[in-house]
């Protein structure tokens, strides 16, 4: 009777190491498109009047700064590097959100 119970096990056990596995799998790819999507992403930020545009990486680092040619000239250089800094600071924390909604959406649904 224990032969009887071990065989009808079998069959349940494959079936639950097949599901793992398979929950395992996607895991794994979204695990590896979130690595894609963080790699390739960029964020830009633009201060409000709009003179100072800055696009950071999934680092934080500053890829991309436009300027106005306006506020370049009329602006004091001053003014202009707080508005630069700024803007990038903006971008920063536009990456950081934007890092925690992709993690957000690639969290697995608990189907167990």
């Amino acid at each position: 009777m224990t032969e009887t119970a071990d065989r009808a096990a079998d069959p349940n056990l494959r079936t639950d190491l097949e599901d793992i596995y398979g929950r395992y799998e996607e895991l794994r790819s979204g695990v590896d498109e979130l690595q894609r999507s963080v790699a390739t992403m960029q964020v830009s930020a633009e201060s409000e009047s709009g003179e100072v545009r800055a696009t950071v990486d999934a680092d934080g680092r500053l890829v991309d700064l436009r300027l106005n040619q306006d506020a370049c000239r009329e602006w004091p250089v001053d003014t202009l590097a707080r508005v630069i800094v700024e803007t990038v600071q903006h971008a920063s924390a536009g990456k950081s959100r934007q890092i925690e909604q992709l993690v957000t959406n690639h969290r697995p649904t608990d189907n167990a």
